[in-house]
């Protein structure tokens, strides 16, 4: 399956986490396909593909004392169209089978409602920061 890892750190850690990522190398099982750094710094996104939830540990495992990693599960948008257009046929052709209609919107208000409470705990930890920054300045 194919992953998407928002990698976020103080400033302050910038020396560090370069240092570690210097010499970092990812583990057996993650096949890493492309990764971006922000402009505006403190943040990285990975692209990766991997079945391997051992890998996956291990691939973050270096950083977790300093850096926050947010994982959502993607695909191209192309592919996402035509698995979403599938279910939809599906679901046209049993219109009549109401639970299983239920069961898709379920799974998929459940992945939301998981997003949504990411970037809420994102959002406090970037007001967080505002506000010791605010009193270091006062």
């Amino acid at each position: 399956m194919i992953f998407m890892d928002i990698v976020s750190w103080e400033p302050e850690d910038n020396a560090r986490v370069g240092d570690i990522f210097s010499t970092y190398e990812y583990p057996e099982g993650m096949k890493v396909i492309d990764e971006w750094m922000d402009l505006s710094g403190c943040r990285s996104f990975i692209i990766y593909e991997t079945d391997d939830p051992e890998a996956y540990i291990a691939s973050i495992q270096p950083f977790m004392d300093i850096c926050w990693f947010e994982t959502f599960p993607v695909l191209r948008s192309g592919e996402y169209m035509q698995k979403f257009q599938a279910i939809a046929e599906k679901l046209g052709e049993r219109r009549a089978s109401v639970p299983e209609y239920e069961e898709v919107l379920e799974e998929e208000n459940e992945e939301i409602m998981e997003q949504i409470e990411g970037l809420e705990k994102r959002v406090q930890r970037l007001e967080h920061h505002s506000f010791i920054q605010q009193e270091d300045t006062t």
